[in-house]
């Protein structure tokens, strides 16, 4: 689907040093809607990007751990155990939303952002704003 491709990218050119978490050969014959990322080395946040797997509805998460070591180590896990090994991650910053076009993404919900998002419709420069636990 374009619009996971276009949300990825920019994930990566929001979050310069952040990087996609891959998983094994056996997960990755599997069609997947949900997508992680690592934000920087020593880092206790992964963003998680869910989509519902029809249409245009997505959810950008900011998920936080009691430490960069515990991450590290869930983050080891990934590539053979899967979504599952995030679990414990307490969601820190939320965005839901629909996906209109390139520019355009409709809000349906938000948790833990300090600005209140004034306009329902919000850019996808503004959305990495809204889930980056940095500002």
């Amino acid at each position: 689907m374009e619009a996971i491709d276009y949300l990825r990218e920019e994930i990566k050119s929001h979050f310069t040093e952040s990087y996609e978490l891959q998983l094994s050969s056996y997960f990755a014959l599997h069609r997947r809607f949900n997508f992680y990322f690592k934000i920087t080395d020593h880092y206790p946040y992964l963003l998680y990007l869910n989509w519902d797997g029809e249409g245009n509805h997505f959810t950008l998460k900011c998920l936080e751990f009691d430490g960069a070591e515990i991450l590290d180590t869930l983050i080891g896990e990934y590539p053979d155990k899967g979504a599952k090994s995030f679990n414990i991650g307490k969601p820190k910053l939320m965005v839901d939303f629909i996906y209109r076009d390139l520019e355009k993404l409709y809000v349906t919900d938000c948790k833990g952002i300090q600005e209140e998002i004034r306009s329902k419709e919000i850019t996808r420069k503004k959305l990495m704003e809204c889930v980056d636990p940095g500002k």
